[in-house]
């Protein structure tokens, strides 16, 4: 919003008169003060163009800390169910290791041949190659976390917490109108296409010219004036149509980016809305006698074992199901928070 500048133009030199008989020296002085004026509409549309663009600045802020904080969830529930599966791996290796002291007493016993034995140890090396797998994918995740926090968190933190649930009042429409009336996006939008207009009247109203008062001085030998002016250029040629249409082509970008905005927006929270409800479908699956057939099923094999009327196989598939489905269960439940956590990214706040 500041007034243009002015011109302070000063000049002095040596003169000397040679037509009369005498010769006449003097120093010249020339000193001119000029002040443009500029047009008040484009004044004022420069002006509110910037304030426009501020805004778009504040908004644009915003929606970069939706972002990180949305990234860090991310990252936060992907180090969660790492050390669930670390968790689960080092429980499964704890009861394979029970089941190998079984195993070996009955083969000293002579009640089970040799080659059980071999089977329950390449059991082990399995659940040891699944705890090896789990822990890398913990130092990953960690990793993956503290560079979000600009190295602040290193590698020897600890998280606490868990996975989101299900909130029942979930609304697609309700959700969807939220997202595109207060996501700073689009306010960042709005304050753009504002600002596109303002510099598209600013051009507008830049074809009338600026108009240049000015004031000299003046003094030569046996002369001292003192002057004004008025400099008005006259716009006959050249009158800004490559700056308008460039402004103009600014303003109907940022429309465009705008509608595509509200396009993807809505597309994205359907998807995380509809991801959201798969996820919880499949832990009240879990939650609702998977969990409790598995576990029966290996508690049940596990005496038939005893009694010898199952074999180590058995016991071990059992084992195998049971381990693989608590770790379904987790990745249900990772899976609802990831989804929740892009639907709160979506529409710009919480759920």
């Amino acid at each position: 919003g500041a007034y243009p500048n002015p011109s302070l133009n000063v000049q002095s030199g040596y003169s000397e008169f040679r037509d009369s008989a005498d010769s006449i020296t003097t120093i010249e002085r020339f000193v001119t003060l000029s002040q443009p004026l500029e047009w008040s509409p484009k004044r004022n549309a420069r002006k509110q163009a910037a304030l426009e663009g501020l805004g778009g600045a504040q908004k644009a802020f915003q929606e970069t800390q939706i972002h990180l904080k949305a990234a860090a969830r991310l990252a936060f529930y992907e180090l969660f169910l790492a050390e669930k599966r670390a968790e689960l791996a080092f429980q499964n290796l704890k009861v394979v290791e029970e089941l190998k002291q079984a195993v070996k007493s009955r083969v000293d016993a002579g009640d089970a041949p040799p080659f059980e034995e071999v089977k329950i140890n390449v059991e082990i090396l399995k659940v040891q190659k699944e705890i090896t797998g789990a822990q890398s994918a913990v130092h990953a995740a960690k990793a993956a976390l503290d560079s979000l926090t600009a190295g602040t968190l290193g590698l020897q933190f600890s998280i606490h917490g868990g996975f989101k649930a299900w909130p029942e009042n979930l609304d697609l429409r309700g959700l969807t109108t939220e997202a595109l009336n207060q996501h700073p996006t689009r306010a960042k939008f709005q304050k753009l296409l504002k600002q596109a207009q303002q510099s598209l009247i600013e051009e507008k109203e830049a074809r009338v010219p600026n108009v240049i008062l000015s004031g000299s001085y003046q003094r030569d030998a046996g002369r001292e004036a003192f002057l004004g002016g008025v400099t008005v250029p006259l716009p006959l040629w050249y009158q800004r149509d490559g700056e308008i249409a460039d402004a103009l082509s600014t303003q109907h970008e940022i429309e465009a980016d705008l509608l595509k905005w509200k396009q993807d927006t809505m597309k994205e929270v359907a998807g995380s809305f509809y991801q959201s409800q798969a996820a919880a479908a499949q832990i009240n699956t879990y939650k609702n006698g998977l969990l409790r057939k598995a576990e029966e099923a290996v508690r049940i094999a596990q005496v038939s074992f005893q009694y010898g009327q199952a074999s180590l196989l058995e016991v071990l598939d059992a084992q195998r199901i049971l381990w693989q489905t608590i770790l379904g269960y987790a990745q249900a439940q990772y899976n609802l928070s990831i989804a929740l956590t892009q639907l709160e990214r979506s529409i710009g706040g919480e759920i």
